[in-house]
């Protein structure tokens, strides 16, 4: 299914996740294409995948754990298609990067606040609400070490940094869309000095191909900070029929992978200034 794509939907194919590669961005793309030729903007896709992944969340306070999951998942689809549908009708756009992260954080927020409601009993109110902030922050900084790593891979691949480094423009925005880098870039610095060091090389093919060789030797464990990983986990814990324990998840299990991609990731900027 994953050979009804077209390339340029994909940002790039080698760093996919494999259940992106063969699940999301497959329907999503043949979701891209319908909502192509109704002429829906990639921004109103995403706002409907916000509707049916907070929806989603609330039937999680209802224990319609069934529905719960479908939606999830039918939300993380759209989060594909948007994407994709930006990059078939050349529709990029920051302010258009700006909600589609939104939209994720909107559609997880209500996982958290209703598995927050559902279960604090269980736990005590202040205790649950202590797990629910700790993985909820940790939450926020895989997504920004994942979106990071992830645009920065494409943008060397690409030879095209506009999304590293952009200049500095007034609008609300693009005000917005560089304090959202700016956290990112200081949580990844040492990769940034590589970027810096790539970008005054980039007409240097064998760096580049070097710089990709030793990316994609953690990309994979980069990909387990994103999304997918998150539903994998819920729909996992929904069997076990003990979704209470999504904050555990999140907290010990996330963060030591959020902890070997750093240490792994430190590792490989060393060896690649080391060839620069």
């Amino acid at each position: 299914m994953a050979l009804l794509q077209n390339r340029i939907s994909y940002k790039a194919v080698e760093i996919e996740d494999v259940i992106d590669l063969y699940f999301y961005h497959p329907f999503g793309y043949i979701l891209a294409m319908f909502f192509n030729k109704l002429r829906f903007s990639p921004n109103t896709v995403s706002m409907i995948g916000m509707v049916f992944g907070m929806f989603g969340g609330f039937m999680i306070y209802l224990d319609r754990f069934l529905y719960a999951s479908f939606l999830i998942v039918f939300a993380g689809i759209l989060d594909s298609s948007d994407g994709q549908l930006a990059r078939i009708s050349g529709k990029t756009s920051v302010y258009g990067r700006i909600i589609d992260g939104l939209v994720g954080y909107a559609v997880f927020a209500s996982v958290y606040v209703f598995i927050f409601l559902r279960y604090y009993n269980e736990y005590g109110f202040f205790k649950y609400l202590i797990l629910m902030f700790f993985s909820a922050v940790s939450n926020s900084i895989h997504s920004s070490i994942y979106d990071f790593y992830r645009t920065a891979y494409v943008s060397v691949v690409r030879n095209k940094f506009d999304d590293i480094f952009y200049e500095k423009k007034s609008s609300f925005y693009d005000k917005i869309y560089e304090f959202y880098t700016l956290i990112q870039k200081k949580v990844c610095s040492i990769h940034m000095g590589v970027l810096r060091k790539i970008y005054d090389n980039k007409t240097d093919d064998e760096k580049i191909k070097i710089y990709k060789s030793k990316m994609l030797s953690n990309i994979q464990f980069v990909n387990l900070l994103g999304d997918n990983w998150k539903i994998n986990g819920i729909i996992f814990l929904f069997i076990l029929d003990k979704v209470k324990w999504f904050y555990f998840y999140v907290i010990f299990i996330l963060n030591f992978v959020f902890l070997v991609v750093v240490l792994k990731q430190r590792k490989i900027d060393k060896e690649i200034m080391e060839v620069l």
